[in-house]
């Protein structure tokens, strides 16, 4: 255990502080949005990844067209919003 307030805790209730701590960590993990948002990127590049290897090229081909055009739309919905607002 680190941290200068684990010093303090008794010898026999150190495990269960210590396991408290686990669980709130892994709870606070569960409700970041980062967490949420790699989590789903990670399934589907696996799908992306099944596809390829399966051989289903044009199907991997539309798997990524998400992937792809989700940032292009909004770099250009922002490229539009500058542009309407500075000129």
């Amino acid at each position: 255990m680190s941290g200068d307030w684990a010093d303090y805790i008794p010898e026999e209730q150190r495990q269960q502080a210590e396991r408290l701590r686990r669980r709130l960590r892994r709870r606070s993990l569960l409700l970041q949005r980062r967490f949420w948002v790699r989590l789903c990127l990670g399934v589907y590049g696996s799908w992306c990844l099944a596809l390829i290897l399966s051989g289903n090229g044009f199907t991997f081909g539309l798997a990524l067209v998400p992937l792809v055009s989700i940032p292009a739309i909004g770099w250009l919905a922002w490229w539009l919003v500058y542009q309407e607002f500075h000129r």
